[in-house]
């Protein structure tokens, strides 16, 4: 299957790539007389990406181009709602048209084009520390962050869910500081405090730097908190020019589904993309709630809220770079609440990577659970949305590491337990090199049937290096013998997952920030509760 991209424009002609054969129809494949499309692993080559890798789809060039060509139509004969006014009137000197809803306007075609064609296809995201830098949008693996903004820590002794504390906030930041896999890094929790939102806020930003040298997500709350991110980036990279050159700090945009871009999240749009910064929008369209029940439905409004937040973006600055996002899940009927751990989840993110692909957009998908402690439901349903993720080939999976519940609820443990989920999916895309070395055909003729590949010194040696590059080493999940196992204790996973996670944060020791710099942020940080102060304010 191919990464599918957009070449040029888009609308009247297809503008997808192809490879040869790719106008095939995929198998048909009937299942106790039900008709499946399959679209994986095709004795063409389909079913791996341009890196060979595994990878996974959903929806087919023809109904891509579909949903394509009615968002367009959606956009210029519904619209959106956009309730910043700056915002408005850069839509309305662009072309689009006001309509006698004074909030809502409709956005042409062409001005959606132009702010695809124009927008950044990939792009570095630096870090405190060059060795934590990435490229977006080249391919490579997918990049994963924490769960944000959970209002609810799962203390490990005493099993019951409480308000995240500062001390949960820095350890929870300093062990993904320490994680391989976790590559953003922030602070994924709400901290009650009797300090004012914006003091708090540019505080967790000041904070999160001191415990982590990964790329982090700023304020995103209003345009203020946004500017007051961007104060902080520009101490710790040396200059506003020195900003706009390396993007350093993310900013995060969530439209209210259905097709509103509401005032604060747009103003923080504004912000960050005027300074060239990154910025995510964030869908989390509910199918049956807050968008149509059918996901076809869901995944075409979805892509109208993201594609005029980018056209908004550009506006601002038009070598802004945009992120693709999704999040969007179902309506459980039943239960009332939002189901974003269950297949249809996983669903979305798969063709929203499609999607954001064939505009050639950076995209952030889903892997979430909607279990409320550390059972085998928030296993499963994080592995399997992950996994759909990842074969997608999203770029990103920010809203992972650590977090349940839809979201509202972390732990120290899930976080180490996520990373052998993540390492499972990293090893599932990397698929199976077939080469000469790689099939060992010399080696089986050498040792024949009935032999042993681990008598001998080249079948050791051989074991060594293929075990090396091809097997996955787990960081918690246990697979010794049951013997083995109960005689070392019988830990379970849960039980596992604490002990490394203490271990870790009895070891690692961050990298320190400059104090010079540090210095410099705290001056500004003073700035700010005194501007936003009053009275005596109680410091987190």
């Amino acid at each position: 299957m191919d990464r599918i991209r957009c070449l040029r424009t888009f609308g009247g002609q297809s503008g997808i790539s192809r490879k040869a054969g790719a106008d095939r129809e995929p198998p048909r494949i009937f299942f106790r007389n039900r008709l499946v499309t399959a679209r994986l692993l095709e004795p063409s080559g389909e079913g791996v990406d341009s890196l060979g890798r595994a990878s996974l789809s959903v929806l087919s060039h023809d109904e891509i181009q579909t949903i394509h060509e009615a968002t367009l139509e959606l956009l210029e004969t519904v619209g959106v709602a956009v309730l910043e006014p700056r915002a408005m009137r850069m839509l309305i000197d662009a072309g689009a048209s006001r309509g006698r809803e004074s909030e809502r306007v409709r956005i042409p075609a062409g001005l959606v084009r132009e702010a695809v064609a124009k927008a950044p296809k990939s792009w570095t995201w630096h870090a405190r520390e060059s060795k934590h830098s990435f490229r977006v949008g080249d391919g490579g693996r997918t990049r994963l962050g924490p769960g944000s903004a959970c209002t609810n820590f799962l203390d490990y002794e005493t099993g019951a869910a409480r308000t995240p504390k500062v001390d949960d906030a820095v350890n929870l930041v300093r062990l993904m500081d320490a994680l391989e896999y976790v590559d953003i890094n922030y602070t994924p929790v709400e901290i009650e405090t009797a300090a004012p939102p914006r003091y708090r806020e540019v505080a967790t930003c000041v904070r999160d730097l001191q415990n982590t040298s990964k790329p982090l997500v700023g304020p995103t709350f209003d345009g203020q908190m946004a500017r007051d991110g961007i104060e902080i980036a520009k101490i710790l990279v040396g200059s506003e020019e020195e900003l706009r050159r390396r993007p350093t700090i993310a900013g995060y945009c969530d439209p209210v589904s259905p097709l509103v871009h509401d005032r604060k999240m747009t103003e923080t749009v504004l912000e960050y993309a005027a300074m060239g910064q990154p910025v995510f929008m964030m869908c989390l369209d509910l199918a049956g709630a807050s968008a149509p029940a059918t996901l076809a439905g869901t995944l075409l409004q979805q892509n109208a809220e993201v594609l005029s937040g980018l056209v908004i973006a550009h506006l601002a600055n038009p070598q802004a770079p945009v992120v693709y996002g999704c999040v969007s899940g179902a309506m459980d009927m039943r239960a009332g609440s939002a189901a974003l751990g269950g297949p249809e989840s996983g669903l979305l993110s798969l063709a929203a990577v499609q999607l954001a692909h064939f505009y050639g957009l950076p995209c952030s998908a889903g892997g979430q659970s909607d279990s409320k402690i550390h059972d085998a439901q928030a296993s499963f349903e994080k592995a399997t949305s992950l996994m759909a993720s990842v074969l997608a080939g999203a770029d990103f999976v920010d809203l992972f590491f650590g977090s349940f519940e839809g979201y509202n609820t972390t732990s120290l443990e899930q976080v180490v337990i996520d990373h052998d989920i993540a390492g499972f999916a990293f090893r599932y895309a990397r698929g199976i090199e077939v080469s000469e070395e790689t099939l060992s055909l010399d080696l089986i003729r050498e040792i024949g049937p009935g032999g042993n590949f681990l008598k001998g010194k080249r079948p050791l040696e051989h074991a060594m290096r293929g075990s090396q590059r091809d097997h996955y080493t787990p960081f918690v999940i246990d697979r010794r013998a049951r013997f083995s196992w109960e005689n070392a204790g019988g830990k379970t996973i849960l039980e596992a997952a604490h002990a490394k996670a203490m271990q870790i944060l009895g070891e690692h020791r961050p990298a320190p920030l400059d104090p010079s710099l540090l210095k410099e942020m705290e001056a500004y940080l003073e700035t700010v509760r005194r501007e936003s102060s009053r009275g005596n304010v109680a410091r987190d």
